[in-house]
């Protein structure tokens, strides 16, 4: 089992290397054209497929940009045509970007999914509140353990998230409609023996879509010695409605009970130009 978290590990920093060549020169680029420019990185990279496993929305990538209001950042999923990659919204001085992608390993079918608000505008007050989001999200990672359960994990992350900010939309898991509370699923195949992928991507997309565990209050998985997981959420200020939703995914892996979280971030925003997160 060494070796697939071995794979998502390799998968996540593929994802992160796509991301920072996609990431230069955006001024004025629209959602579309960065979806291209993934793209186009994805496929200078034959250790993973040419596309991502998570789609729609097609391609298996998603960016949104928004300013003020910041209204489209209250998708209620990415799947929803309305919020695909447009032509028509473009990246302005004071727009806030979103990107998702989600890589798949060829060889042995392991994921590497990646996510990311990113702003480069003068607001100090978005600054904060993108950090503020990082580290709150970050926290829930932090405190997982081998043993506990994604319901009791989940406990500690409204706990966490409690007074200081809400979670926008609900992304629903179809497995179970009494659920308060999603923030992200097991990477299939990480923990399970012999599991097998299928011999064409197709398959391989249903069987990571149909076989991820969610990461919900009402879900008792109990966190196994080896495997991994994603660590995500879009957060709002719940005292200041003007301030965007902020996603971010970190992936949490579990390697015969040695813990590593995969941020994967500095060298992202050192490229976009987000000094401020590293302050």
């Amino acid at each position: 089992m060494s070796d697939l978290i071995d794979a998502v590990i390799r998968t996540r920093k593929i994802a992160e290397q796509i991301a920072i060549k996609s990431l230069e020169d955006i001024a004025g680029i629209s959602e579309a054209g960065l979806r291209d420019k993934i793209i186009s990185e994805v496929k200078n990279h034959t250790e993973i497929f040419s596309e991502g496993y998570y789609s729609p929305p097609p391609l298996g990538i998603g960016v949104i940009f928004n300013e003020k209001p910041f209204d489209r950042f209250k998708y209620d999923s990415l799947r929803n045509p309305d919020f695909w990659p447009k032509e028509n919204s473009h990246f302005k001085q004071e727009t806030v970007g979103m990107v998702y992608f989600s890589p798949v390993d060829r060889k042995t079918g392991m994921i590497g999914d990646i996510g990311f608000t990113f702003y480069l505008g003068d607001s100090e007050e978005i600054k904060q509140h993108i950090k503020n989001c990082y580290s709150a999200i970050l926290d829930v990672a932090k405190h997982a353990e081998v043993g506990m359960t994604f319901s009791g994990l989940c406990s500690f992350a409204s706990s966490h998230f409690a007074n200081k900010f809400k979670m926008t939309k609900l992304t629903a898991s179809n497995s179970d409609p009494n659920q308060s509370i999603n923030l992200g699923h097991t990477i299939p195949g990480s923990f399970e023996k012999d599991f097998v992928f299928g011999d064409t991507f197709e398959k391989v997309k249903e069987t990571i879509t149909k076989n991820r565990v969610p990461f919900i209050d009402t879900e008792n998985f109990e966190i196994p010695q080896t495997c991994a997981f994603t660590v995500e959420s879009r957060l709002e200020d719940l005292n200041n409605p003007n301030l965007p939703s902020v996603y971010f995914h970190f992936i949490v892996c579990f390697n015969k009970g040695e813990k590593t979280i995969l941020e994967n971030f500095d060298e992202i925003f050192t490229a976009v130009g987000m000094d401020y997160m590293k302050s």
